[in-house]
């Protein structure tokens, strides 16, 4: 086998276990954004009780100081019911005073509803937040652990890779471009054994002379078809 093909195939190898490493560490981290999701769904459902809370208090607020015009209304119309002798003066207070009262019954009964809105969306409140809170203390020991799993898996591939890149190291310059190239445009491993008389990839059939010069380990061929750098898996040296 051709010295290069053997380093070639050790890259590879260490490039397969930089994947894994990888796939590891973004299983773990998938973990961690799911967590981060369902706690960011607890605080979103917090955060809108909040604002609906607020909103019904605002609205009070304002009926509130409705109420207080209203009042103060009803209180000079009765003061001027009382001071008031002509009939046509004393019709059209009354019913200045009649419809300031129908006006604040109904702020009144406006501000009855929303107290009783307030008061429930209160206690919704103090749910969520209960249940948010609780949500992330259950949330703590599988943090914890998993955390620890994070930092296996990130010292993992920091291994795979410092592993890879000595790897590389070893192989001809220009070799190794033409392996980088193909390992960007393809999935699969591109250091592929023969299959017969063929090639392993993609099994177009390699030529007599050639599938002996890569036997021989003589030099490194490439696959006419797909590009692949081929190898013999039947001699070892």
């Amino acid at each position: 086998m051709h010295p290069d093909i053997v380093k070639l195939l050790e890259l590879q190898s260490r490039d397969f276990a930089l994947l894994e490493a990888d796939r590891a560490l973004d299983a773990v981290l998938a973990e961690i954004e799911a967590l981060d999701g369902q706690l960011a769904e607890q605080a979103a459902a917090v955060e809108r009780a909040r604002q609906l809370t607020a909103d019904t208090t605002r609205r009070r607020t304002e009926v509130d100081d409705k109420l207080a015009n209203y009042r103060k209304l009803e209180e000079r119309g009765n003061q001027r019911l009382e001071s008031v002798r002509a009939p046509r003066e004393l019709q059209a207070v009354t019913i200045e005073l009649d419809l300031a009262r129908s006006i604040l019954a109904k702020e009144e009964a406006e501000w009855l509803r929303l107290s009783e809105q307030l008061g429930l969306q209160e206690a919704t409140l103090r749910e969520s937040e209960r249940v948010h809170a609780e949500f992330r203390e259950s949330q703590d020991t599988a943090r914890s652990e998993i955390d620890v799993r994070r930092q296996e898996a990130e010292a993992g591939r920091l291994a795979a890779l410092a592993g890879r890149d000595a790897a590389a190291g070893e192989v001809d310059r220009t070799i190794r471009n033409r392996y980088e190239r193909l390992r960007s445009a393809k999935s699969a491993g591109v250091v592929v054994a023969l299959a017969g008389a063929a090639c392993g990839a993609c099994y177009t059939t390699v030529t007599l002379n050639r599938r002996s010069q890569i036997r021989a380990g003589s030099l490194v061929e490439f696959c006419e078809s797909c590009g692949v750098i081929l190898y013999s898996a039947d001699v070892v040296d």
